[in-house]
């Protein structure tokens, strides 16, 4: 694994920057895989895993820096535990962020400001989703005001769900409008495979 700890973070080889709020919570937790493994999936990529310190502290240095030098050991060895669990043998290019603020929404897209960052992944609570997020939380204020895509995980609860039933074939002078009628059609082209779905 290679890891850069430069605070800069910037670089002019192409690299693809994620930015990933974490937070030491299980939600976050699932923001950081998500973030893993859609940059293992590129070619060249930086992952910029950002901790917002939001308790207040001290104006006194000593005080300031000892917060930021636990927050940044913290955030290390999380960022790194999870990245040798999910992809062990990529070569992990890792530039960790430390902020104190008392808005974590704003630090973490001043982070994506100042790295020219091309994706923000953060965290939110599987059944409350989107739509149902709670005003002023962390992800629904990147979602409003982020100057760059706003990835929003959330653990994955499609097993308990169910699944569209398979139609019956259609029977000749059956009225199509009121028939489930679905298709499914795979698309070779490329490098890749492409999936193409689509109702009628």
């Amino acid at each position: 694994m290679s890891e850069d700890t430069s605070k800069t973070g910037a670089s002019s080889n192409g690299a693809i920057r994620i930015v990933v709020g974490v937070d030491f919570t299980e939600v976050g937790d699932v923001a950081l895989d998500e973030a893993i493994r859609y940059a293992r999936r590129l070619e060249t990529s930086e992952l910029h895993p950002v901790f917002v310190i939001t308790e207040r502290v001290k104006n006194h240095l000593e005080e300031v820096n000892r917060h930021l030098d636990e927050a940044y050991k913290a955030l290390r060895k999380r960022v790194v535990d999870h990245c040798e669990a999910l992809a062990e043998q990529w070569e992990q290019h890792i530039f960790f962020h430390v902020r104190l603020s008392k808005e974590p929404a704003e630090a973490i897209h001043q982070v994506a400001i100042d790295i020219d960052a091309d994706a923000i992944f953060v965290g939110t609570h599987g059944r409350r989703g989107v739509q149902k997020m709670l005003l002023g939380s962390v992800a629904e204020q990147l979602v409003r005001t982020a100057h760059v895509p706003v990835m929003v995980a959330r653990p994955n609860e499609l097993s308990e769900l169910e699944k569209t039933p398979k139609p019956e074939p259609a029977v000749p002078g059956e009225d199509i409008h009121h028939a489930r009628v679905m298709a499914t059609e795979h698309i070779a082209f490329g490098k890749r495979p492409s999936h193409i779905a689509y109702l009628i």
